[in-house]
């Protein structure tokens, strides 16, 4: 359990507070809607609305996040967003692939909802035509991944976020601030197991000390990859969920936790997490609880 000695950044995302030291605010859980198919938004609202509930009674802040993989798409769940999703909270959309990426922005723009708008995500792999779009419809936050292939380490993290190393012609938030991008999260970028996936969760408080900004990750993506937990069906589930509690204790500010189906186990973990460090760095730093701390509300 952490303090930090550089200050700690705090954002307002459309009335979710993220950052700052441990035990101040929960800890924001991101839960994944990935549409492998046909979006199917009557089991997306029904999965949403109970997040958001489980997310008042806990008192565990929650975001979903909508995978787009395909332009036709697009304009489907934007309109999805807009009429089902409450119009005062925020969502991170999540594109791979950059011609995808520049339209959607253009969509998000003509709907007006970049303010409530998560970008997910900027990393070393930026095209000249995804930054001017960016620059053209700017969203109020996004996310950028310390991914750094030549040197998946915490330093390596640390550099490909303040000078680019040698990758791209500065650091990744520096991009991100000249963009005009004013709430700025930082991913750690888990890995595949076996190639230094351990950094993802390393790296949370490095980043936090140096840089002062609300950092976390998918560590659930390694779970995905873990091959082994096939001969462990029943347990797979749990050990995607639980992986999770880990961003919490080494100092992180968010949870991309993986799909939002698995809320209902992730939620009462994370909350739990929550109280413990609170109770601690409370007896040991100092350091209260927010009002809506998931330990003022459950104990």
């Amino acid at each position: 359990m952490y303090s930090f000695t550089k200050e700690q950044k705090i954002f307002d995302i459309s009335g979710i507070k993220i950052g700052g030291q441990p035990g101040v605010h929960p800890t924001v859980l991101i839960g994944g809607l990935f549409f492998k198919g046909e979006p199917n938004f009557i089991s997306a609202e029904k999965q949403i609305n109970n997040m958001l509930n489980l997310s008042k009674k806990l008192g565990v802040p929650s975001i979903p996040d909508f995978f787009i993989r395909k332009e036709e798409f697009i304009e489907k769940i934007l309109n999805f967003i807009e009429k089902k999703y409450p119009k005062n909270l925020p969502f991170s959309i999540d594109i791979i692939e950059p011609d995808l990426k520049i339209k959607t922005l253009e969509a998000l723009h003509k709907k007006n909802i970049l303010s409530r708008t998560i970008y997910n995500s900027i990393h070393v792999g930026i095209t000249h035509e995804e930054h001017d779009s960016l620059k053209i419809h700017t969203p109020s936050s996004a996310i950028i991944v310390a991914f750094n292939p030549k040197d998946k380490s915490p330093d390596g993290k640390i550099e490909v976020l303040q000078n680019g190393a040698n990758l791209i012609d500065s650091g990744l938030i520096e991009i991100t601030k000249k963009i005009g991008i004013k709430n700025i999260l930082v991913d750690t970028a888990a890995m595949a197991p076996g190639d230094y996936s351990g950094a993802a969760i390393a790296s949370i408080p490095v980043i936090k000390e140096e840089l002062g900004l609300p950092t976390g990750c998918a560590i659930h993506n390694v779970v995905e990859k873990s091959k082994w937990l096939d001969d462990f069906e029943s347990a797979r589930k749990h050990v995607d969920a639980s992986s999770n509690v880990n961003i919490s204790l080494f100092g992180g500010d968010f949870a991309i936790f993986g799909p939002i189906h698995n809320s209902d186990i992730v939620f009462p973990m994370i909350a739990w997490q929550d109280i413990l460090i609170s109770e601690y760095v409370e007896n040991y730093f100092g350091v209260l609880p927010d009002d809506s701390h998931p330990r003022r509300i459950l104990s």
